[in-house]
């Protein structure tokens, strides 16, 4: 009876003491359950099973910080907890802001472009916080109640070592609890516990299944710990045959494209899309086990085959054009008959898909490399907040303006923007092109020009105008002729500005929120719908009347019958609010697939009808589609699109989150679900296996390309091989 005595009051004394450690850290654990319960239902992301893990995961964060700090006096204890308590309440409220302006959440290295978000989108985000602000309030509140309750009440007091380490032990126990929960329910690549230790992550897939915080620690985890030099590539082996097409019957004799005169001697066809080098040799002359590990994986591709479209623009220009928040839903015959008649005649891709919902360089960089970004950065990159900017030193051989120097042609780049956002004034040179213009100056062969810079007629209210975009440059391109006054071979590209959001409305006093929606409002006047949405489709007026301005031109010079015309979307037009979208639309449009649905438009006058393709693509496809397209010999397995006019290869439309379409079903990554397209029993496991596998492999191909400056790497070796005989 002694010893229970003596017992219990060794305990009864020391829960006194450590009574204050244990409530602070439930508070602490509470605060960030709450906070993180607050955020997940304010951004309205579905309620399913995952969200217990975010709750789950703030458990131990409680108990870590109430560790470190109960070594501390009351007055600092207090102090820093409220202090690390709001500092994660301005992170909740920060993420909520940008993805009000941009739809996606802020991964920690876009912190470094502060200035430059501040400066181009600091209309936007004001705003954002202005109509956010019951949620700031309520998270101030939430805040202040946690630092009154530890001031007035708790009030804690300082502990030893002892109980500091017990804390972090229950920490740790509450941690691998919550991992060891990922591993009960889902499974497969998708499944919580394969996401948790993906590589590279998708910060929108982590938010939304693990919460906010978690997100953060496993990014700074990344950035300090995770070095992917280090790593070999990860490829997952797949059966081929699983993914295989149909055998296609060939197209007739009298196919009125690619069809040729029975009278000419034979001419040697090339039957795949693959540079002719000894990959074999390269694997075993390779000591780099990296490098080993892509040649193997390039090795196993087949790659993409000729067919009755190579060479078809052989000889042809090219203008390219990137537009700043496009969705087809704009298109009318009467509003945008320019854009009406390119999008009905050449090529119709009627089952396109714009991979991105926001982040214009991560859309630029795949529209113009054939590549997907990492969307996530790393440590060593942390300066470089995308992999544009992490290329602006590799060897790009694919990209348009290369492609067309080594034509003999001439290229040029431009955007109504200054060249240090998003550091176009690096990224775009290094894509080949001679000559790229801006608003604050020029870059012709490496050579900084200020006189050259675009100027507008708004001054420096921005968006700007593209149409007087093309004004000011045609003449670059169109000026240049042979001796008989002909057009010589050009690529242009044209990264436009005026359809970028916000879009509060046309303002008749001052017209400097947008701009452009102000020149074009008599246009969308009498249209019944919202102003905002007036907005939208008068500053995106610029698109055509800067379309209108270049076909008429191409006409005058006699080159429209050999210039080929091509245009997609950076991303989906994330300042529109939902309903907007779906009036724009006219129907419901699904946030998982519908809202990446758009146009490729590829287009030219001389083609004697529409050709329309119903295969499933993305961006990434448009770069290998054209170079099959303009005959120029390069290697498909190198990109991670596919030419989407190869009945023959296995087509499919990646998302940047790695959801995807096919012909026979939709994967949404995010929510580890298949949607079949056609009877579920017609599919396999295996089918559905071997596509989430390609598209990791996809996603992983590219991101090695530029961590090893892959391309030099591979054309160096075949440039060994040739001199070698």
């Amino acid at each position: 009876m002694n010893t229970l005595q003596t017992a219990g009051t060794f305990f009864a004394r020391h829960f006194r003491r450590w009574k204050s450690w244990l409530l602070q850290s439930l508070l602490f654990s509470g605060y960030f359950a709450f906070i993180e319960l607050f955020f997940h239902i304010t951004e309205e992301l579905e309620i399913t099973a995952r969200l217990f893990y975010p709750i789950l995961f703030a458990l131990p964060v409680g108990f870590l910080f109430s560790a470190i700090f109960s070594l501390f006096s009351t007055k600092i204890n207090c102090i820093l907890s409220t202090v690390v308590a709001s500092f994660f309440g301005v992170w909740f409220l920060t993420q909520i802001i940008y993805s009000s302006v941009f739809m996606t959440y802020m991964e920690v290295n876009k912190v470094v472009m502060g200035g430059d978000v501040a400066k181009d989108f600091g209309t936007e985000m004001v705003d954002a916080i202005v109509s956010n602000i019951p949620k700031i309030l309520a998270v101030a509140l939430i805040t202040a109640v946690f630092s009154l309750v530890l001031f007035l009440y708790l009030r804690p007091k300082k502990q030893s070592i002892v109980v500091s380490g017990a804390s972090l032990i229950v920490c740790l126990l509450l941690h691998l609890f919550a991992r060891g929960m990922l591993y009960i329910g889902e499974d497969g690549p998708f499944s919580p516990a394969n996401m948790y230790l993906q590589h590279p992550r998708v910060l929108d897939n982590n938010v939304e299944s693990f919460g906010v915080m978690s997100s953060l620690r496993l990014e700074l985890y990344d950035m300090l710990f995770y070095h992917p030099e280090a790593d070999d590539p990860s490829f997952e082996t797949i059966d081929n045959n699983l993914l295989a097409p149909p055998d296609v019957t060939d197209p007739p004799s009298d196919d009125p494209v690619g069809s040729t005169n029975p009278d000419d001697p034979p001419v040697p066809v090339k039957l795949q899309n693959v540079i002719d080098i000894n990959m074999d040799a390269m694997i075993a002359q390779e000591t780099n086990k990296k490098l080993q590990a892509i040649h193997n994986y390039v090795n196993s591709q087949q790659g993409t085959y000729t067919n009755q479209y190579t060479g078809m623009f052989e000889g042809y220009n090219l203008i390219m054009i990137c537009a700043e928040s496009f969705t087809d839903h704009m298109i009318d015959p009467e509003l945008t008959p320019t854009l009406y008649k390119l999008s009905t005649n050449g090529f119709v891709f009627n089952n396109f898909y714009g991979m991105f919902k926001s982040i214009t360089t991560n859309g630029e960089y795949a529209f113009c490399t054939g590549l997907i970004p990492n969307t996530v950065g790393k440590t060593n990159d942390l300066k470089k907040n995308s992999t544009f900017l992490l290329s602006a030193d590799k060897y790009l051989p694919y990209c348009m303006g290369n492609v067309f120097n080594d034509m003999g042609a001439f290229s040029a780049a431009y955007h109504n923007n200054t060249g240090s956002f998003y550091r176009r004034e690096l990224t775009h040179p290094n894509m080949g092109y001679q000559l790229v213009r801006f608003m604050d100056g020029a870059y012709e062969n490496g050579t900084f020009d200020p006189s050259r810079k675009l100027v507008f007629s708004t001054k420096n209210k921005k968006p700007n105008s593209d149409e007087e975009v093309a004004v000011q440059t045609l003449d670059d391109y169109l000026s240049n002729k042979d001796e008989n006054g002909n057009v010589k071979q050009f690529t242009a590209y044209y990264m436009t500005y005026s359809g970028h959001h916000p879009y509060y409305g046309i303002d008749d006093k001052t017209h400097s929120k947008s701009p452009m929606a102000y020149v074009n409002r008599e246009r969308v006047d009498k249209l019944n719908v919202s102003e905002r949405l007036k907005t939208y489709l008068a500053a995106n007026l610029e698109v055509e009347d800067m379309l209108t301005v270049i076909m008429k031109r191409l006409e005058e010079e006699g080159c429209l019958d050999n210039t080929v015309i091509v245009l997609t979307n950076d991303h989906y037009p994330y300042g529109l609010y939902d309903s907007e979208y779906r009036t724009l639309a006219g129907k419901s449009v699904s946030a998982s697939f519908g809202i990446y649905e758009n146009a490729f438009i590829c287009y030219n006058a001389g083609m004697e009808k529409p050709i329309e393709i119903d295969t499933p693509c993305c961006t990434v496809d448009i770069i290998p589609t054209l170079l099959n397209l303009f005959g120029y010999e390069y290697d498909s397995r190198l990109l991670a699109g596919v030419d989407v006019l190869d009945p023959k290869t296995f087509h499919i439309a990646m998302l940047y989150n790695k959801s995807f379409v096919t012909d026979k079903i939709k994967f949404n990554a995010s929510k580890n679900k298949v949607t079949y397209l056609v009877d579920k029993s017609t599919v396999s496991d295996a089918y559905v296996q071997a596509c989430i596998s390609y598209v990791q492999n996809k996603f992983e191909m590219s991101l090695q390309i530029i961590e090893n400056d892959y391309y030099k790497v591979f054309y160096d070796n075949l440039a060994k091989q040739q001199s070698n005989g």
